[in-house]
């Protein structure tokens, strides 16, 4: 079983260490609402939005742009759900619900950089049986906006704070064992780096 925190694991302690207790917080694409819950038992007033929520009294099941909450936020957080977003709208929402000077953290997926030295590593390491060459990578992620495209528009709508690179992989794989691998290999050229976490105010 992959673990409960694959995708969010760290982002809780950037958030968490970036704003005071009683911060009021946005997930935009909760899913399951495993950040919100962690978030609020880290002492900040989180909320999650998701057209897919579960019913929870802290879970919108909405779309970002439709919330309308009564006070606004102080930071959002966007954990791989804007790759397949309408980009504009979505990051137009964002900086709405946000008060002056709110902050936006955002983890995300540059699947464009996905190369044959990738496909080997996924070889090694994935035993799901699924195919792991760039062509049927590509074939799988082509609807998805880019790296570039995401950064773009959320630059539109933010001043960036931050945009550093990230393992990826062994995420997907919801192996935490192998992330510094990947880490260290992103850092000497043997692997580039898929994942992506990006800062921003309004």
């Amino acid at each position: 079983m992959k673990p409960p925190d694959r995708w969010w694991r760290g982002l809780d302690v950037a958030i968490t260490e970036a704003l005071p207790a009683g911060a009021r917080v946005l997930d935009v694409g909760c899913g399951d609402g495993g950040l919100v819950q962690h978030l609020v038992g880290a002492g900040l007033d989180a909320v999650g939005v998701d057209p897919q929520a579960p019913d929870h009294p802290r879970l919108v099941r909405s779309s970002v742009e439709e919330l309308e909450p009564a006070v606004p936020f102080d930071a959002a957080c966007a954990m791989m759900s804007l790759h397949h977003a309408a980009l504009d709208p979505a990051c137009e929402a964002i900086s709405r619900l946000l008060r002056p000077g709110g902050r936006l953290f955002v983890t995300e997926l540059s699947w464009e950089r996905y190369d044959d030295r990738a496909a080997r590593w996924l070889d090694e390491h994935d035993g799901s049986g699924r195919p792991n060459s760039v062509a049927a990578w590509r074939e799988e992620h082509a609807e998805l906006h880019t790296g570039p495209v995401i950064v773009a528009a959320l630059e539109r709508w933010f001043r960036r704070e931050g945009d550093d690179e990230r393992p990826y992989l062994a995420r997907m794989l919801g192996r935490h064992e192998l992330e510094a691998d990947e880490r260290e290999r992103i850092g000497n050229g043997s692997l580039p780096a898929l994942g992506r976490y990006w800062t921003g105010t309004t």
